[in-house]
């Protein structure tokens, strides 16, 4: 083979080989695979690795109930174990097993996020 058909071939395989890691992630869902939130929603990050899809005011909450969760357990109440919250603050539960504190509107909304995770995808 010639120098110029080895390189037409090694150009078109380059080409294949692109065109297959782009399928590769259409099929994934978007840029960040499966989990590619739609327009409009952001990844909650409540806990690492949580993608659930939410408005960006849910995940800036998240971050400022997570940064204030130590003021929310109660330093003398432990019915419900060391992670007992204060009242007036129930159990987020963005996961099972979230003892983040947070007022129950917030959990209810952390409820309907979830609810609707599946929607919000790519």
């Amino acid at each position: 083979m010639s120098r110029s058909t080895l390189t037409t071939i090694g150009f078109a395989l380059t080409l294949i080989i692109s065109g297959l890691g782009a399928m590769s992630q259409a099929q994934a869902g978007g840029a960040y695979g499966p989990d590619t939130c739609r327009v409009g929603y952001v990844w909650r990050e409540a806990y690492p690795g949580d993608h659930t899809c939410v408005t960006p005011d849910q995940r800036a909450r998240a971050a400022l109930d997570n940064r204030q969760a130590g003021n929310r357990v109660s330093a003398t109440d432990r019915t419900y174990g060391s992670r007992t919250c204060r009242q007036g603050y129930v159990w987020r539960e963005a996961y099972d097993g979230d003892t983040t504190c947070v007022t129950p509107e917030q959990r209810a909304r952390v409820r309907y996020d979830n609810a609707r995770a599946n929607g919000r995808y790519q």
